[in-house]
Order: C-alpha cells, then structure tokens, then sequence
C-alpha cells in the first residue's frame, strides 16, 4: 500500500520504520524540516513533504500521528482532497471527543480509528523503534465500520508485530484506557511529585523505577489526553482512591490480616492478567 503518515514523532516515527520494512511505501508529513531530514537520512519513508497535499491523493492509507486537538484540523484542512477509495486513520489515546466529528470530515474517505498500546516515556523520531510493537495489544475502534477497512488495520497490525488485535466501541475504549493507561499515569505523575527528600535517588530500586518510568511525561500531549477523557479518568481516580484508602486504614485499624487480605487480591487479579 501507498501510506501517508502525518506526524512522524516516536508513533509516528515507529510507524513508518516498521511499515516501510513490511514492503510498504511510505510518505512523512511534519511540521519540522528537522524530523523530515530524519526520516529520510534513516530510511524511515521513500519521501517526505511539510505540505500533507503533495501526497494525500496518492495514499491508500492515512494514518494521523497528531495530538487530539490537532486531528479534526488536519482533516479540516485537507477534506477537499480526500476521495472514497481512501482509509484514514489515527493512533490518538481518546476517540469520543473526535471520532464523529472525524468520519464525517473525512468523507468521503472511510475513517476507522485505532489505538497502539505501546510507547516510550521520551518523544521524538529519533527515539522511534518498530520493535516496540512486538506483542502489543492493538485496539480498533469500531463505529459501524466494515469487513474492508477492519481487515486493512487488522494488517497494519499483523505487519508491525502487535499481539493481540480486539474491536470495541469508542466509550469502552476510552473507559478501560482511563484505568490502563491514563491512571496509570497520574498514579506515577503523582508518587514522584509527593517526594519531600533531597536525596531520594539514593534509595532507588527496581519498584520506584517501574513504578516512575512513564512519570517523564510529555505534559502537552498527556494534558490533552487527560482533559479528553476527564469523565472516564475522574472516576477511575476515585476509585483508586478508595482502594488506597482501605489499605491506609488497614495500618491504622493495625488490621495485618485485612492487609494480607488486600495483597493476596492483588496477586490473584495480576495473576489472571499473565494467562
């Protein structure tokens, strides 16, 4: 296939690399001459371009590697060009506050939308590697699409080495990524930000370094995340609360059994998750 990806950043960047050794042919778009130098000096695309125009009507496939607020203004831009044997999609963390809007911008093209569960805590195509996708989960979000587009992205997936690829409703994507994924997030975010030592560093094992990695955040991506799906993420945030609050008066109650009883929950659902 002929696939444009707009937004050649670590996704965006991963993308490209690992589509382009799966045979097919890729043309990057991006607002930095820098990035686009890139790509090409590492053999990322076949060609590059700041102007989205010079290769949309060419492309089969368009994947949009942009932030939420900038993905309806990319279709905004360039719909006129679009024709109705085009899929465009997009790797964005959130649907619910754009997918609609989106397939009807997109039209006459066919939008499917999909999420990679996979990333680094750094950003930038010079940090892009296909090989973060081995295993992966790949989520497609499904508003009444068909056979046709499911199985292109489908590809895409099997192409860069993802694992497991499901289907789901853009409300239930954004629920289960509130908790996977954005909680996560907030958990680390907020476990290095009540630190009140000068000389933590120190004292760190592999717990705090698992627990923190994702805690060197791209605060103007992960801000729109979060705000996108505030309500999802609000509620999943109470809950942790409550869950942190039972085992906190487990130590004040001097509960160890009411403890034990909350760590050997904790096992048995984590446990679950490897099978």
């Amino acid at each position: 296939m002929n696939i444009l990806i707009v937004g050649l950043g670590l996704i965006g960047g991963s993308y490209a690399m690992g589509l382009k050794k799966a045979g097919h042919k890729i043309y990057g778009v991006d607002v930095k001459q820098s990035t686009l130098d890139y790509a090409l000096s590492h053999n990322m695309c076949d060609a590059v371009s700041l102007d989205a125009s010079e290769f949309i009507t060419i492309s089969d496939l368009i994947i949009i590697g942009l932030y939420p607020d900038h993905i309806l203004e990319f279709l905004e831009s360039y719909h006129s060009l679009f024709n109705s044997k085009q899929v465009i999609t997009d790797v964005c963390g959130v649907k619910s506050a754009f997918i609609h809007r989106a397939i009807k911008l997109a039209s006459p093209a066919i939008y499917i939308s999909h999420h990679p569960m996979a990333g680094r805590e750094k950003s930038g195509i010079e940090y892009a590697d296909n090989k973060i996708f081995d295993g992966m989960n790949f989520l497609i979000v499904n508003v009444e699409n068909k056979e046709y587009e499911i199985n292109i992205l489908k590809q895409i997936g099997h192409d860069l080495g993802f694992g497991r690829i499901s289907l789901m409703s853009p409300k239930y994507h954004d629920k289960m990524i509130g908790f996977t994924s954005q909680l996560t997030h907030a958990i680390a975010v907020s476990l290095v930000n009540s630190d009140t030592e000068d000389d933590t560093k120190n004292f760190i094992g592999d717990s705090y370094r698992d627990l923190t990695r994702i805690a060197m955040i791209n605060e103007n991506l992960w801000s729109e995340l979060f705000f996108a799906n505030r309500e999802y993420l609000l509620s999943e945030i109470t809950n942790f609360e409550s869950e942190l609050l039972k085992l906190k008066l487990c130590l004040v109650e001097n509960n160890k059994e009411g403890l034990k009883e909350i760590f050997i929950k904790s096992k048995n659902k984590r446990k679950e998750m490897e099978k």
